[in-house]
């Protein structure tokens, strides 16, 4: 398959082809890929298993390193570095490695982290690997995930228990359908839940799943926290332990799918092949005169998508600013309140008085507006949510018009292609707290006794510090906007790319005229009975 593939030119089938060939000779071991949204508590899960602090945990994401946790006789850890060479280095090191604030967007150039546990001897052979978040706040985590994902063994999809099942998660699941039939639904964070939560949880996570893929996938809860440890034993009951057992049947089962779904991509592109380098000239012009019209006109939809980046880019600020409105009004109410207790105890004259309230509106301000970033990150990104459906939506109308030019000169069909845009969410802006006071106000300070303007000083200060909310929340959604746009960009390039990448395959498949058809033959036939 790998030598009619380079006959082919599929380049975007090696990663495939590498991920076979290294699950086939692994054949006693079986990685367990944990995958999923950024902060959705894969390395919490993992340092949990392990029963100790191995895997660094925060509010950044990790770098575009893959770490993998195994057992050894004695524990250590092993950094593998993009040109080859490997280090030794302490287990509390690794955050060195895999820590974004550590090591921001990878300068150390680490392809790998490995840590050897003794604590994981009750789950050896098995393997566990930590990927970077899906959709993270870092373009290059995404990538590191994405590149790797062919390598996938058994796929733990981490979700989190009181937001279960997004579109970014039922995504992930479909593009994990090419690579592993090993697929289990880990709803992290449990202890947020009641049982009768939990149950309720449970039954849609299956019914969502069922009504997608007709398919009964495990699902399981789990939780870090002490009191929930049953949690964890019927974990590793009913799923770890029968994959440790069945290892080398699961390994099978494993390289088998990855097989079986290479062959019929590649079976789909050589009939397509075949069918060009058999048809009558005629036809092979007509499709080739399709195709130059579209790579014509890939300008236009290359502008068009830029066009509707900057679109999707200009409301963000105008979403996000309606969505803050009830917001804005509860922090001006609460940041009134706290004004009303803290006045009395300023007794200072007029400038010393401006400088605390100064202080105490900086200190709070910035711990407020810290938390709304935080709290409001996911309504800040739906623009992206918005744009990415849109591209996939033009990336499937694209593949559907080649793939209806093949039909109308070749006689036939190309399978549907899964098309995958992953997020890079954006890292939040620092809180920036910008405020001024009227400055003749200022200057006449001094000679303003406070005590006798008190309640003036007072209702200034109250309005000024309604007016300072209103404004740094517009900064802060402002900021949070010139992010989001960054992120719809990168979106209109893969897309961009992708549809690309199709163009140029359809193109190869047409050049195939010279190639001697019975040996395409010999080669589609082989590939049909897969």
């Amino acid at each position: 398959m790998e030598e009619l593939a380079g006959r082919l030119k599929l380049e975007h089938l090696r990663p495939q082809f590498e991920a076979c060939r290294a699950v086939r000779q692994a054949a006693d071991r079986v990685d367990v890929a944990v995958l999923g949204r950024f902060k959705a508590g894969k390395s919490s899960f993992l340092n949990n298993l392990a029963g100790r602090a191995v895997l660094p945990i925060g509010v950044v994401p990790l770098t575009a390193v893959i770490t993998r946790l195994r057992y050894g006789p004695v524990e250590q850890a092993k950094v593998q570095f993009l040109d080859g060479s490997v280090r030794a280095v302490p287990l509390a090191d690794i955050g060195l490695y895999v820590s974004e604030t550590e090591n921001p967007n990878n300068v150390r150039h680490v392809a790998s982290v490995t840590a050897e546990l003794p604590e994981l001897e009750r789950l050896a052979p098995l393997e566990f690997v930590d990927t970077p978040g899906l959709g993270s706040a870092f373009v290059h985590n995404t990538e590191a995930a994405l590149n790797w994902l062919p390598n996938v063994g058994a796929a733990l999809v981490a979700v989190s228990a009181d937001a279960p099942l997004s579109e970014r998660d039922m995504a992930l699941i479909e593009t994990l359908h090419s690579h592993t039939p090993k697929i289990v639904i880990l709803l992290t964070k449990a202890d947020l839940l009641t049982p009768p939560q939990r149950a309720e949880v449970l039954s849609f996570v299956q019914r969502q799943l069922r009504s997608k893929w007709g398919v009964e996938y495990p699902v399981f809860f789990y939780s870090v926290r002490p009191q929930e440890a049953g949690l964890k034993a019927e974990f590793e009951q009913n799923f770890l332990e029968p994959l440790r057992r069945q290892r080398r049947e699961v390994a099978w089962e494993i390289a088998h799918h990855k097989t079986l779904s290479l062959a019929r991509q590649l079976r789909n592109y050589m009939e397509v092949a075949l069918a060009a380098a058999t048809q009558a000239e005629s036809a092979r012009e007509a499709l080739r005169q399709k195709l130059a019209e579209e790579r014509l006109q890939f300008d236009l939809f290359r502008s068009e998508l830029r066009v509707l980046a900057q679109q999707w880019s200009a409301q963000a600020l105008d979403w996000s600013l309606a969505q803050l409105q009830p917001v804005q009004a509860a922090l001006q109410e609460k940041m009134t309140a706290e004004l009303e207790t803290q006045l009395p105890r300023w007794k200072q004259r007029l400038p010393r008085l401006l400088d605390e309230w100064r202080k105490w509106l900086d200190a709070s301000l910035r711990s407020e507006l810290g938390q709304i970033s935080r709290s409001q990150r996911e309504m800040f990104c739906t623009p992206m949510q918005r744009a990415r459906l849109h591209l996939l939506r033009m990336l499937h109308a694209f593949h559907d018009r080649l793939a209806g030019h093949a039909r109308a000169a070749l006689g036939v069909s190309l399978v549907p292609r899964e098309f995958t845009l992953e997020i890079a969410e954006p890292a939040a802006p620092p809180v920036d707290v910008a405020y001024a006071f009227d400055a003749a106000f200022t200057s006449l300070s001094w000679l303003v006794p406070v005590t006798i303007f008190r309640s003036l000083v007072k209702r200034a200060l109250i309005r000024k510090t309604k007016w300072e909310v209103e404004k740094n929340i517009s900064r802060l959604a402002a900021d949070w906007r010139e992010r989001v746009a960054d992120g719809i960009q990168e979106l209109v390039c893969q897309a961009e790319k992708q549809a690309l990448d199709e163009l140029d395959v359809m193109e190869q498949m047409l050049a195939q005229k010279s190639s001697p058809v019975d040996e395409l033959r010999q080669a589609a036939e082989w590939l049909r009975q897969y």
